[in-house]
């Protein structure tokens, strides 16, 4: 079964995760991925299983990883990265160096170790797992709040530091072992030559990559092919990602959260979203499975203190750290202890560094079954501080004055500003988010003038919405006192013009909770969700997609037809006027030749021979009359064109003929 390797791995590791998945979500209430974690340790110990290719699955872990971060970046805008980077830049570094040195100290000081083991091994666990933490607020429902935001910015921060200390590792474990010729000046040029890559690489992506990936997808997207669209979806995800780390030193997490946000530019961003969710769930699940079979399982009973002592440090001390510090840059306190939950455990660049320090002699091989088993650990308890994160929260501003003042902070549009007029707060509609349904909305709503508030996310367009006079509150729709923020009690309408049901449901029973009669505007996506809703609230006005777009379909279909037929009996009956002008006028003007309308010379000219030339002349008339109307000229221009026509040949044509047929001649 070597020849299918790749088969056996998937089977077991897919076979095993689910079950384990499960157990650890419906009987234990911890996340999934601790089941799967415990999966990937059940098939390195389990006999009788398909053999698993082990560096097999940590590639496809690793395309996990690509798509994951690509997924994030779909979401990630450029606006939310320098929204926060007052948080991020400053705040990542710090509590990395921080959380080294406490770990390196206890290293030397406790277990003995060298200098250069214990340095790389703070460095090891005082980074945090991208994929845990993005899964961590999805689960939460804290990725698109800013709060969530400021962690994604955080972690982008940490990945870079992270590919900075990977640049440095050969010098270091250089210097270590006595070699004379690494300098100073060669490792900053080292590090210098890689964030200057970086910057190229960024670079490209922001001003190449945003007009080429968008166009890209436009053009695929024009094909109708959903098979080419999720090709070119995932194609560029994975491509960019590796030419990030092949040519640009740069990891391939960043890469594809990289692509991802460039992607995000394009109108085509939620559907790459849809098209590649399935993937990255699957191969976020191998990356899990993944950890479980680094585990040596006997380090828990050789090195017990050891493995207790780094995951108080990665779970107490590096949420301290952090806390502390986005306290301290003067954010508000829940966003300190958002961040301090989410890097409280460590993943993938643990592995990474470890390994690379391994293979420089830095430290022995026993260190990465340490390492590994305190991420499995941090991993599995990661959600009990943020579950008590508001424990500590309260135990904070009841005891501490600076924890009081940090819970007052709001993050950016989380609130008002204090100078809204009391007119907006009255009789106001309340949009709930800013998708691009609700851009009529908004356009409609600013000509009226009227009060609109927005309830948001950070990645809808905060700056321009307040430009345009709206109300914007960044927050979740469900949390009554977001929806206290917007005056719920005094609107006049709240409007839900792009959630999914599930959530219009939670929204509306809330909104019921503070106002029981408030009209209420859900549009839905399919006619079937209708029946979620109770039929006695009254207050409710449900819209469906399909209905709409098949109302409107129909309408302007009738509209075409009806004034095709309009028009066609307003040109009838725009001819048929001129025609009778024209007619009119002809008629008139030969009945001026035959009743004697001219003067006496032409009495005496040959009446057949006039009333010829006139019919002639008022016939050349109404057809250049006729001619002149297809140059959009009125019934009445027309007519006169007839005329002066007409006139200038009773002037020059008539009397020149009367005048030389019957003057006499001079004696």
């Amino acid at each position: 079964m070597d020849d299918y390797s790749l088969i056996t791995s998937l089977v077991t590791g897919f076979g095993l995760a689910l079950p384990f998945g499960y157990v650890a979500e419906k009987f234990f209430r911890a996340p999934a991925l601790v089941g799967y974690i415990l999966a990937g340790l059940a098939a390195s110990v389990l006999p009788g299983l398909p053999p698993v290719n082990s560096k097999m699955i940590e590639q496809l872990a690793e395309i996990g990883v690509m798509l994951l971060m690509f997924g994030v970046g779909l979401n990630f805008s450029v606006h939310d990265l320098v929204r926060v980077k007052g948080v991020a830049i400053p705040g990542a570094p710090t509590q990395m160096v921080i959380a080294a040195s406490l770990a390196a100290c206890v290293a030397m000081g406790f277990w003995h170790w060298d200098f250069g083991a214990a340095v790389l091994f703070g460095f090891s666990i005082a980074g945090a797992s991208t994929v845990v933490v993005t899964k961590a607020l999805e689960l939460r429902k804290l990725t698109n709040e800013m709060n969530g935001q400021a962690t994604l910015g955080w972690l982008v921060m940490e990945d870079l530091v992270s590919v900075i200390l990977l640049v440095c590792l050969p010098p270091f474990a250089a210097a270590v072992h006595g070699d004379q010729t690494v300098s100073l000046l060669g490792v900053l040029f080292d590090i210098v030559k890689t964030l200057a890559w970086a910057a190229v690489f960024v670079s490209l992506m922001m001003v190449v990559g945003r007009k080429l990936l968008p166009l890209m997808l436009r053009e695929v997207a024009r094909t109708g092919s959903r098979e080419l669209f999720t090709l070119a979806v995932l194609g560029a995800a994975i491509v960019i990602a590796y030419g990030a780390g092949a040519i640009f030193d740069v990891s391939f997490a960043l890469g594809a959260f990289l692509a991802g946000m460039v992607m995000q530019e394009s109108r085509f961003a939620h559907r790459a979203a849809q098209e590649s969710l399935p993937l990255q769930d699957a191969f976020s699940v191998l990356f899990f499975v993944s950890v479980g079979l680094m585990l040596d399982w006997h380090v828990f009973l050789e090195k017990p203190l050891e493995i207790f002592l780094v995951v108080l440090i990665i779970m107490i001390g590096k949420m301290t750290f952090s806390t502390t510090i986005v306290v301290l840059l003067r954010w508000p306190l829940d966003t300190a202890l958002t961040i301090g939950s989410s890097i409280g455990q460590i993943g993938e660049f643990s592995y990474i560094l470890a390994g690379q320090g391994i293979a420089l002699k830095l430290v022995d091989a026993s260190i990465m079954s340490v390492i590994v088993a305190a991420s499995i650990m941090t991993i599995a308890l990661n959600p009990l501080l943020f579950l008590a994160a508001p424990h500590i929260r309260q135990f904070l501003v009841s005891h501490f004055k600076w924890a009081r003042r940090a819970a007052m902070r709001q993050p950016p549009f989380s609130q008002l500003p204090a100078d809204t007029p009391r007119e907006m707060l009255d009789g106001q509609v309340i949009v709930i988010g800013a998708s691009e349904v609700a851009r009529e909305l908004f356009e409609t709503m600013k000509k009226e003038g009227r009060r609109t508030i927005v309830i948001c996310n950070p990645s809808d367009p905060l700056e321009e919405l307040r430009a345009d006079g709206f109300g914007v509150i960044v927050g979740d729709p469900t949390d009554p006192m977001v929806l206290a923020q917007a005056h719920l009690t005094r609107a006049g309408v709240l409007v839900m013009p792009g959630a999914d049901v599930v959530e219009a449901e939670r929204v509306l029973t809330v909104v019921r909770q503070l106002n029981k009669d408030l009209p209420v505007v859900v549009l839905l996506k399919t006619i079937d969700e209708a029946g979620d809703f109770d039929p006695a609230d009254k207050n409710v006005f449900l819209l469906c997609e399909p209905l709409i777009a098949s109302i409107s379909l129909a309408a302007v279909t009738v509209e075409q037809l009806v004034k095709r037929e309009e028009d066609e009996a307003e040109s009838e009956s725009r001819m048929m006027s001129v025609r009778d002008i024209l007619d009119a006028e002809y008629r008139r003007s030969v009945e001026s030749v035959r009743s004697g309308g001219l003067k006496a010379p032409v009495e005496n000219a040959d009446a057949q021979e006039v009333q010829s030339a006139a019919a002639k002349v008022a016939g050349e008339a109404m057809a250049t009359a006729r001619s002149r109307l297809k140059k959009k000229l009125s019934p009445g221009e027309a007519a006169r064109a007839l005329g002066e026509r007409f006139a200038d040949w009773l002037k020059k044509s008539i009397p020149q003929k009367s005048k030389g047929k019957d003057e006499k001649p001079q004696d």
